[in-house]
């Protein structure tokens, strides 16, 4: 899976990213809170067969921190 087709999947799965793009500063979408997490990190279980932990979420600063971090756990 691309970078693009991840951002989608996300998209589809996790509402508060719908008009995120690499760029987006996770803290500024609207709706990212503790559930947001919790549905990436049941999104990268459920989608991605990844086993990954809310701290690591809550480290990445951007979508696109996200999604490198979904890529080197691939």
């Amino acid at each position: 899976m691309n970078r693009l087709e991840m951002l989608n999947a996300l998209k589809a799965d996790v509402d508060v990213f719908a008009k995120a793009d690499e760029a987006t500063v996770l803290g500024a979408l609207p709706g990212w809170d503790s559930l947001a997490i919790l549905l990436v990190v049941s999104h990268c279980e459920h989608v991605h067969d990844l086993e990954i932990r809310g701290p690591q979420v809550r480290a990445c600063r951007t979508v696109g921190d996200l999604l490198d971090l979904i890529q080197s756990l691939s």
